[in-house]
């Protein structure tokens, strides 16, 4: 298999774990913060604590591999020319930024 092959097929499986992670943090979410458990004050905290981190943990890996991978591709953003792969790593930086207002939405919610 040649270099980028083996490049396409470990950002395929980083697309599979930050898909993993938000279904977890979105059963979380439904969990902690939308049943009679937000109530209780203690699992509340740690609940919203763990859905934090875990958010934070799933930008932090879309983001790292992401760049690496833009970079072993030699993406230039500003270039005229939109091939798969630009838009792929376009598409991945956007859904970090949509990760990141609900991590700071939970926040908000973590300090009322």
């Amino acid at each position: 298999m040649s270099n980028q092959s083996v490049l396409i097929i470990e950002y395929a499986k980083t697309t599979q774990n930050v898909a993993l992670c938000v279904s977890i943090s979105t059963i979380m979410i439904l969990v902690f913060m939308m049943t009679p458990l937000n109530s209780f004050v203690l699992s509340s905290l740690f609940g919203k604590l763990a859905i934090i981190i875990l958010l934070a943990y799933t930008i932090y890996y879309n983001v790292t591999k992401t760049y690496y991978f833009s970079n072993h591709f030699n993406v230039d953003m500003m270039s005229n020319t939109w091939d798969p792969i630009k838009t792929n790593v376009a598409y991945s930086y956007i859904f970090s930024g949509f990760l990141l207002v609900l991590m700071i939405t939970v926040l908000q919610q973590f300090f009322k």
